[in-house]
């Protein structure tokens, strides 16, 4: 069937939001990004199969959208804690060189990835060493750690996503005529082809939405890229 085109691709997926216990919520809004990147719920199809993959869809965005905010919020906490070293102006480039300055002698090693920086270190060193209440910095570590994982997770899978939403709206008219040979009752036929026809518009607007997302990621990749510089001083 049309819409089962790119089924192993998407199970894949949403396995893998499964064993998080993802929760599918009606709509999805990014706190601190006045973007607007905020999508309808899926219309519900009386074709089981049909209304399964605008749902798995759904998921799949909703997933993506959830780690942009959950990067964003990380990204929010780190930076509060150099809000006053930095006259509320924290760049990313100064909170770095502030927080390695706080870590004192405590050695930091830097594990960069193609999408993701993440910095290894001792707690039981840094208890001893920093120059500031040490949990304090173990907590903006933690931070910056986890900003990076959600980062990775939201460029690596943005384009899998992106394609399978391309080959469904391909595939729009297919799936069209597919609601008319189902020959649904008089009652049900309208209803579902005017369901479809909106989840289309809403697989359009996800496409839109994932483009900012993965513009304004990359640039927070750069960001940190040249950032963690200062952990690799550090470490050398």
């Amino acid at each position: 069937m049309v819409h089962n085109v790119n089924m192993l691709t998407i199970q894949g997926l949403l396995r893998q939001l499964d064993n998080i216990g993802l929760l599918i919520e009606k709509t999805v809004t990014i706190p601190g990004d006045d973007d607007g990147l905020v999508v309808s719920k899926m219309k519900p199809i009386v074709i089981q199969s049909m209304n399964k993959t605008f749902q798995d869809h759904e998921k799949l965005y909703n997933d993506i959208s959830k780690s942009y905010q959950d990067m964003l919020n990380e990204l929010h906490c780190f930076k509060s804690a150099f809000d006053k070293e930095t006259s509320g102006i924290p760049e990313m480039t100064k909170c770095v060189r502030i927080l390695v300055h706080r870590c004192g002698k405590t050695s930091l090693e830097v594990e960069r990835r193609k999408n993701c920086v993440q910095v290894i270190f001792s707690e039981q060193t840094l208890m001893k060493n920093s120059l500031k209440d040490p949990q304090e910095i173990i907590s903006s570590l933690q931070h910056f750690n986890s900003m990076n994982k959600h980062l990775e997770k939201v460029l690596e899978r943005s384009h899998s996503i992106q394609n399978s939403i391309n080959i469904l709206l391909k595939d729009e008219e297919s799936i069209q005529r597919q609601v008319t040979k189902e020959c649904l009752p008089a009652d049900q036929g309208p209803g579902a082809m005017y369901n479809v026809k909106e989840n289309m518009r809403t697989l359009e607007q996800m496409l839109k939405n994932i483009d900012v997302i993965k513009e304004k990621s990359d640039a927070k990749l750069k960001d940190v890229i040249e950032s963690s510089k200062g952990f690799f001083e550090n470490a050398e």
